[in-house]
């Protein structure tokens, strides 16, 4: 049976959804960290056998990385964060560690996103697809990638919804109306309009005012009210695990108030740049799904845009993206 491998490298999160076509994925999501293996802290604990959060070594361009981990454990190291980040050699560290997360020694089809701005350049897609296809060597032996797909990543988390929609009404939305994406990225908050199951690229697009902005702008915050340096990595790291409260200079401090506060700001820049790019669109938005680890944030400012939409919040929204890339491959 042929095996499937879904990949979405992001700047903060890697996500694999890895199994044989038309079943269940097993789905893993690791930290994006990734640097030469000598920039990585000392570890005082030594990680535990089988520790989900020990880092993976391989190798790029005869160096050895570590990957996988956590970007504050990075020392004197400042990770890439880019439109050509799909090119540097962190990405292609994260790309040799998902591969090795699979388990799998041949893959008959790798399915992967890029923002939709980039997502359109076929030079980009190219470049990607070959970086991908034939055999990577890692430590645990080779991997044969046969044939690799690229697509823009929230189309992933629309195929997502249409294998997982169950109530009727929501059905109806996805097959006969209008169905508008909002992936809510570290690097980038990427829209994308689906009309009766078509793409429509001139009205889909990207903003920068992502998540590492809403992340900087939030540890700013704190340290001006709490007192202390602000501490991007350190918020990131509470945001992916889910932790409250964080400690600002010794303080517990609840991070909900504070990112709902600062989303504000960041999502009104974005929503407007989605709100120019729909300006020549004559289909109305029937529902909007939220994907990617801040979409909840951006979702808080969408109902007043599009009246009488439903809103929907994916599923997992992190791996929403990679959940539907494995069903692309379909």
């Amino acid at each position: 049976m042929a095996i499937v491998a879904a990949i979405d490298i992001g700047y903060s999160n890697l996500k694999i959804a890895v199994g044989p076509c038309g079943a269940e994925p097993r789905v893993l999501v690791r930290p994006a960290g990734a640097a030469p293996a000598d920039r990585l802290g000392e570890r005082i604990r030594a990680d535990a056998a089988g520790d989900p959060a020990a880092p993976l070594l391989v190798e790029v361009r005869g160096r050895r990385w570590a990957a996988g981990i956590e970007p504050a454990r990075l020392d004197g190291w400042v990770r890439s964060l880019h439109e050509d980040y799909a090119s540097s050699d962190a990405y292609r560290a994260l790309l040799a560690a998902a591969l090795v997360l699979s388990g799998e020694r041949q893959l008959d089809t790798v399915v992967t996103g890029l923002p939709v701005g980039q997502a359109n350049d076929p030079r980009r897609c190219e470049a990607l697809r070959q970086a991908i296809l034939g055999t990577h060597h890692t430590d645990t032996g080779p991997i044969e990638v046969a044939r690799v797909r690229v697509i823009a990543q929230p189309v992933g988390a629309y195929l997502d919804l249409v294998w997982s929609a169950q109530e009727p009404g929501l059905l109806e939305r996805i097959e006969t109306g209008s169905v508008l994406v909002l992936d809510a990225g570290f690097y980038s908050f990427d829209w994308a309009l689906v009309v009766r199951g078509d793409l429509r690229r001139s009205a889909s697009g990207t903003s920068l005012e992502a998540m590492s902005v809403l992340l900087e702008r939030a540890a700013r915050h704190l340290a001006e009210v709490h007192g202390g340096k602000p501490a991007p990595l350190a918020l990131e790291a509470a945001v992916r695990a889910g932790r409250t409260p964080f400690f600002q200079a010794g303080r517990a401090v609840a991070l909900a108030p504070v990112l709902a506060l600062v989303a504000r700001d960041v999502a009104a820049v974005a929503l407007e740049a989605l709100r120019q790019s729909l300006r020549r669109e004559e289909a109305s938005v029937d529902l909007v799904l939220l994907a990617g680890g801040g979409g909840e944030l951006y979702g808080a400012s969408v109902g007043s845009l599009f009246p009488g939409a439903a809103v929907v919040v994916a599923a997992d929204p992190v791996a929403a993206n990679v959940r539907g890339f494995f069903r692309h491959a379909r």
